[in-house]
């Protein structure tokens, strides 16, 4: 895998671990009779802009949203001085 897509499965996965971290209690409490209760992510990498634009949607079993939207530059993207 290249440093790119690293860069930004990382950044995912901590989206992904803190929205799961964020809402676990709360699908736990959703649960039905029998203790069955779900989370389910939706990962949307956009690298038609610079840097890449990663938004992660988590949605529980009682229809509980949320989502992160972060950016990640390009490893070898310069900066510009400011």
């Amino acid at each position: 895998m290249g440093d790119q897509a690293t860069i930004e499965t990382g950044a995912a996965l901590e989206a992904v671990r803190e929205l799961l971290e964020g809402h676990f209690a709360e699908a736990v409490e959703s649960a039905d009779g029998d203790g069955v209760f779900s989370l389910a992510f939706r990962l949307r990498f956009c690298r038609s802009s610079v840097p890449t634009r990663i938004k992660v949607s988590c949605r529980v079993s009682k229809v509980i949203a949320d989502a992160i939207e972060c950016s990640v530059d390009a490893p070898d993207q310069g900066k510009l001085p400011l």
